[in-house]
């Protein structure tokens, strides 16, 4: 059946539509601070290599010959057994270098997994590590699953996954696992893949794993390291101070790398001042008998050397809850200009506070976040952290409304041409890379952007909470996330009313009424949207009644209340007219379309697909489903009413059979494929 292929498509309120052309400056600075540097494949997903990797020689060849030989490639790959799957298990001490070396074993072995290179921090060590589940819906967003098409079973969504990666070379690396129940449901069932671990425990649970327990650095290797950073001269000039060094941070490679990083920060100290500063630190913190202690010494001894501003901010990154950031939210932590703040942020850098986790993006290792945010609750008072997160929030707040552009197909196209206004670069190519680009940011900052709405909510900060709200509605759709979706409007719905915000608790039970309707809850959907059309009746928003409306009849419709459905299918149309509104109404004859053929009326609705392919631009996705969709009644209707000159121009598309939702929420296999 025709109408099998078909689904009513929403109206999203567009809150920041006209922002490209009001202030195109902020919208090209937000784009190229946070999404111009990242790459377009979502499989290649391994964090930087540390470019001055040292020793381990022996561990590196032993990892990528087992993770090599258990894996056959070529024709092999394909008809080799899946029993076997190739799993490395890197385990030791925290600060002894096992997540550097997966990450440089990895990408040793790049031309060898060339399908994907899958990557995730578990946070073992953290108070709440990743749930398989939620490891694996990523793993699957990245292959281009939506959603909905996800079992919610741990079980079946673990085999969804495998069958994705049957017969493909795919590296995944686990890095900081809390135990073998974490891991089991990740690990791949096809012999053409390979999993490498990271984990403080043994995991002796894992029996299929070859273990690769990792020791401190041998001193040699460790005295290289510490040359490398401070340099070989200053070590020669004191050699005995430096092996103390070394030793002092247990030839660690974590500690040695932060001791040696304030250290080459300060050309003009003396190695033996540093062996005292360390060696009392060791003792202060052994007198108060905390762990680590001598990865500790080295955090103490890094940290008391920071400037103010510096240490400040290695303190507030404590606060974020995502894996890795940017400058822009550093900035606005400590209230600076982006430039400025940055310079802070490569100063931690240098000192190894900091990681590079990609380009233009930061990280803490775990043991380091630790630390800072035990340094956050002893230095910042309860009103300083509120004020930081709040300024965080309204950051996330401001740079979402901007990238929210680039996901809608009716604002990319201006935001392409304001980007790339006097370049020579190829409309088409800067709309895709800047689809992209957005997904991957939303991606990236999920945690900390709902992070955001729930430090706005616990401070009574609600003007923030309406628009960041909002501003993820897309993202939301594309991924079909619809209990966060659901949670954070709730959340808005109340701040409205505390603001008595009429326009945005109109707003927002617009977008709850289409969350709802999403996922087939009727009744819910039509009540949000029943209250919605209320209010924007009183405040005569005429927009907001046509898109509500619009999405009122689609509900009747699936209720299959006709009479009710062609009423405000009707006078949805008809207030988008009056204002204008060609994309708008074109979107409510596509769905009158719909309307008419659940009713048999094929030819009506081919009449109304027609029309609307009249209002709707070319170049818009949604112009290549309608036309879809008269060439689908074409071909199951050949004696049709429809006029031959419309099916040749739906013809003339070689669209793909997609329905609407469908083709939004794959957009990023799509654009990737092409």
């Amino acid at each position: 059946m025709v109408e099998d292929r078909l689904r009513y498509e929403l109206h999203f309120h567009a809150i920041v539509q006209t922002s490209v052309v009001r202030d195109s400056n902020k919208v090209t600075q937000i784009f190229q601070e946070n999404l111009a540097r990242f790459t377009s494949d979502p499989l290649h997903q391994l964090p930087a290599d540390l470019p001055d990797f040292t020793g381990r020689q022996e561990e590196l060849e032993r990892a990528i010959a087992l993770l090599t030989t258990a894996t056959p490639s070529g024709e092999a790959a394909q008809e080799a057994s899946a029993s076997h799957v190739g799993i490395t298990a890197i385990t030791g001490m925290a600060g002894v270098g096992k997540s550097a070396l997966a990450i440089h074993v990895a990408h040793q072995l790049k031309q060898d997994f060339p399908d994907a290179q899958l990557y995730v921090n578990l946070r073992g060590t953290e108070s709440q590590p990743l749930a398989p589940l939620d490891v694996l819906a990523g793993f699957l967003r990245a292959w281009g699953m939506d959603d909905p098409s996800m079992p919610d079973e741990l079980t079946e969504r673990s085999q969804l996954y495998c069958s994705f990666l049957a017969g493909k070379r795919v590296l995944v690396v686990l890095d900081n696992a809390h135990d073998s129940v974490q891991i089991r449901p990740l690990l791949p069932d096809s012999s053409s893949c390979a999993v490498l671990v990271t984990s403080r425990k043994r995991l002796a649970a894992l029996e299929e794993a070859t273990l690769l327990d990792l020791d401190v650095l041998p001193e040699p290797e460790a005295l290289e390291l510490f040359q490398r950073l401070i340099g070989v001269e200053r070590t020669q000039a004191e050699p005995e101070a430096a092996q103390q060094i070394i030793h002092l941070c247990g030839r660690s490679p974590l500690g040695i790398r932060l001791t040696g990083g304030t250290i080459r920060n300060h050309p003009q100290w003396r190695l033996e001042d540093y062996v005292l500063d360390l060696t009392q630190e060791q003792q202060r913190i052994a007198q108060q008998r905390l762990s680590h202690q001598d990865v500790r010494a080295s955090f103490a001894s890094s940290f008391k050397q920071l400037d103010e501003i510096s240490a400040r901010l290695f303190r507030l990154l404590g606060l974020l809850r995502g894996q890795n950031f940017s400058p822009t939210i550093a900035a606005a932590l400590l209230e600076f200009e982006p430039v400025t703040a940055e310079q802070f942020v490569k100063y931690l850098v240098d000192l190894q506070l900091l990681e590079p986790a990609s380009v233009g993006r930061y990280c803490l290792h775990d043991l380091v976040r630790l630390f800072a945010k035990e340094q956050l609750a002893i230095e910042e008072p309860t009103e300083a952290r509120q004020a930081a997160r709040l300024r965080a929030a309204r950051c996330y707040m401001e740079t979402s409304e901007i990238v929210n552009l680039a996901l809608k197909p009716e604002t990319r196209h201006s935001l392409a041409q304001a980007l790339i206004e006097g370049k020579h670069q190829s409309l088409e190519a800067a709309e895709q890379s800047w689809f992209l680009g957005a997904l991957n940011w939303f991606q990236l900052e999920r945690m900390n952007l709902l992070a955001a709405i729930e430090w706005a909510y616990q401070a009574e900060a609600w003007d923030i909470i309406v628009p960041l709200a909002s501003n993820l509605v897309n993202f939301f759709n594309i991924y079909a996330d619809y209990a966060d979706w659901e949670r954070t409007h709730l959340l808005a719905l109340e701040a409205s009313r505390k603001l008595s915000d009429r326009p945005g608790e109109a707003q927002t039970l617009t977008n709850l009424g289409n969350v709802y309707a999403l996922h087939s809850a009727w009744e819910t959907a039509r009540e949000s949207y029943e209250q919605s059309i209320a209010i924007f009746g009183e405040l005569e928003d005429r927009l907001g009644l046509a898109k509500t409306m619009g999405n009122l009849a689609n509900v009747y419709c699936q209720q299959d209340d006709w009479e009710k459905a062609s009423e405000f299918y009707q006078q949805s149309r008809v207030l988008f007219s009056e204002l204008g509104d060609r994309y708008g109404e074109a979107q409510t004859l596509a769905n009158m379309g719909i309307f008419y053929l659940k009713q048999s009326q094929e030819a009506e609705a081919g009449v109304l697909w027609q029309e609307a392919l009249t209002k709707l631009p070319p170049n818009l996705p949604k112009f290549e489903r309608v036309a879809e969709w008269l060439e689908l009644i074409q071909k199951s209707n050949p004696v049709s009413e429809i006029s031959q000159g419309s099916a040749q121009t739906s013809g003339q598309t070689g669209v793909k059979l997609w329905s609407p939702l469908e083709l939004a929420r794959n957009a990023f296999q799509w654009f990737r494929r092409t």
